[in-house]
């Protein structure tokens, strides 16, 4: 079987001081799954969240967006704004080890309701297959 891609999306110790806590990791399959329904303005909007985490002591804790736990993994979730209508999650997971913010997938949420089932499902996997190395750039 052969690897899927991940990439660093920001650098730990870059950006303005005192410097990024951690490091940004995006599958591929997430920025994929992400352009399939985002203008390359909102991903980037999507991305200056992330910027933003990765320079906090406890991202899962934001002090500026909004994030929650979703079984061992979280979400931001954003709405509104550059968004228009949409309700947009980003799924991730913090891999202290590696002082990573890994994004697993993105999706744009229909319903007012809990994520569903299935997208936790298919993120937990993801999840999974990274931990045992099935993603290259890790």
């Amino acid at each position: 079987m052969s690897k899927r891609g991940a990439k660093v999306g920001v650098r730990k110790g870059g950006g303005p001081p005192p410097g990024n806590r951690w490091e940004v990791l995006i599958l591929d399959i997430a920025h994929g799954e992400a352009m399939d329904f985002l203008t390359e303005d909102q991903y980037q909007h999507l991305a200056l969240q992330f910027r933003e985490l990765a320079r906090e002591v406890d991202p899962t804790h934001s002090v500026t967006a909004s994030v929650d736990a979703i079984e061992d993994f979280h979400e931001l979730r954003e709405k509104g704004g550059i968004l228009g209508g949409m309700n947009v999650r980003v799924f991730f997971f913090v891999h202290k080890p590696g002082s990573a913010l890994v994004v697993l997938g993105a999706i744009k949420k229909q319903n007012d309701g809990p994520t569903p089932r299935g997208d936790k499902a298919r993120m937990a996997r993801r999840k999974r297959k990274y931990l045992s190395g099935d993603y290259d750039g890790q």
